[in-house]
This record gives C-alpha cells, structure tokens and sequence, in this order.
C-alpha cells in the first residue's frame, strides 16, 4: 500500500492568507440553503464540478482519528454513475451501501447476500466509480492532539476538529482543481449530514458564498444530504472509510481497491500534522501586530475561509 497516496502540502502551494474570523461560523439557518433530498438538482449543470464530502471516524478504543473525504468529478459523468451504483446495488439485492456494513453478514441491507456476492459487489462499484470521478481527496485529523494544539477560542473561530479537516480538504481540492486547470468552473457542494458538526462545514460554505469573491472555488449551490438513498455520498463513504481504515490497522480491503493500479494516483491525503494549526495561528499574531503598528496599508481583514 506503500505510495497509495500523495501528501499534498497545500499551505505552500496554495499559500493562502488565514483571515480573522467571525465568532458565528456555527450558527445556520436552514432556511437559506437547499438541503439535498436527491442527489442531482435541475440547477446542476453538466458543466459544473460536483463534489461529495462524508467521513470516516475511528472507532478503537483509544482512537482520536477523524478523516474527511470528498469525491470530486464533473455533474454529467456522476450521474452516469449514480445510476450505475444504482444498477449494481439492484442487480446484488442490496439496499444502499454502507462500507462499515458491507462485510457484516447480518447487515439488514444485504439482505444475506454471500461474502463472494459482496467482493463482486464491491469491485463492480470501484470499476464504475474509476471510470467516473476526477479524483478523491482525504483530510486527516487527530482530534485529541487537535483540541490540545488549540484554544478554545481559536476552535469558537476555526471550528471543531470535523471543521478544520473540512476546510483542510477544501483547500487540497482547489489546489488539484488549480493544477487540473479547473478552478474557474463552477461547483456544487454536498454534505452527508450524519456529522454533529456538519452545520459548521456549511456555515464555512455560506459565508464564502457572501462574500462572493472572484478567487478559489467558485461556489454553486450546496447543501446535506443522506447517504442511504443517495449513490454518490455512499462512493464518499467508500473513500472515507477506506482511508481511516488503512491509517488505524494499516490496511483496508476498500483502500486496496480504490487505490490500487492507476487509480492511485488520483486519490491525494492531506495529512494532519499540528503545524498546521500553529500557522495559522502565527498569521494571526502577525495580522494583529501589523494593524497595531498602523502600518501604511494595514487593514483589517475579515474571510473566514481560506479556499
């Protein structure tokens, strides 16, 4: 599994200025966006990118490790794969599917299906998923070294451990999105809305989307979704799970799959590493002495969001 993926140091390719930060980034009214009961809304054009974001937690006994994952490709090729996984799920008689279920023999949703029936199963939805997607990309967090690298404060203006590493991976998109030359293209944002912290992620979102900047990511629509009904969030899950699993027991049936052959070269990890925070907080202090020195040109700034 060794060179599964490639680390991406986005600080210095995206070299990106962190910005003060608003105090309200939980705060959310449903009202304002369109939470996602289907995966492909009529305002999603073929043109457009869409990306699909769900998590993987690790859930040993003394495991910290959070990995948020987001499945990236254009809007007319993820529908062809929508009704493929689709197909396939029909065609084996399973439900949805759900990596932490999909080798539980008494799982509801596969209906008993044998373990030979799940492997077919499975190598058929990473073939349709190859075939369609632009690429994946994961941030890793560890959660406990996060809330000790951090103040409260600084988590009231950043967020939570699931919204750091939602910003992290945001940041590892729009730098591939740049080299792929893809960045002036509009994208779409779903959620999986199982994550108590996911209404920060979209907070994050909204407040990018207000400011209506001409850089990074050119936001579209965006909203949460459920994944049981919903192909798309379930390949993001597939990623998610498949990672985590590879980082907590070195070694994943679902990793292996995915990122096996020349797949994986399109699958990118931003790993954690608590400098990452740290620099961040040293903008911050540099920020705060150049507006205290009333330096020509120093001016408050405002963005939340660094991508």
């Amino acid at each position: 599994m060794k060179g599964l993926t490639g680390a991406v140091d986005a600080w210095r390719l995206a070299a990106p200025s962190f910005r003060e930060a608003s105090r309200s980034v939980s705060e959310h009214s449903l009202a304002t966006e369109r939470r996602a009961p289907f995966i492909f809304p009529s305002w999603w054009t073929d043109d457009s990118t869409l990306i699909v974001i769900d998590i993987g937690i690790d859930e040993s006994e003394s495991g910290s490790r959070l990995v948020v994952s987001g499945i990236v490709g254009k809007t007319s090729p993820m529908r062809k794969l929508d009704a493929e996984w689709k197909a396939e799920l029909a065609k084996a008689g399973v439900d949805y599917f759900h990596a932490k279920e999909h080798w539980n023999l008494r799982s509801k949703a596969y209906h008993g299906i044998s373990t030979d029936a799940r492997e077919k199963l499975l190598n058929r939805l990473v073939l349709h998923l190859h075939h369609r997607f632009l690429f994946g990309a994961s941030s890793i967090i560890d959660e406990a070294e996060y809330r000790d690298c951090t103040t409260p404060r600084f988590r009231s203006q950043y967020g939570s451990a699931y919204a750091w590493g939602f910003q992290s991976l945001m940041l590892t998109i729009l730098v591939e999105l740049t080299r792929q030359k893809r960045a002036n293209q509009p994208v779409n944002i779903l959620i999986e809305d199982g994550h108590k912290n996911a209404q920060q992620a979209i907070g994050f979102i909204r407040a990018k989307k207000k400011r209506n900047s001409a850089m990074g990511i050119r936001l579209g629509s965006y909203g949460l979704g459920g994944k049981r009904d919903n192909p798309i969030l379930q390949a993001a899950d597939l990623l998610a799970f498949g990672v985590c699993e590879f980082h907590t027991k070195g070694n994943s049936d679902f990793a292996f799959r995915f990122g096996s052959g020349k797949g994986r070269k399109r699958f990118i990890e931003y790993p954690w590493d608590r400098s990452s925070p740290d620099a961040v907080k040293a903008d911050i202090m540099r920020h705060a002495a150049l507006l205290k020195s009333g330096a020509p040109g120093a001016k408050r700034r405002t963005d939340l969001v660094m991508w």
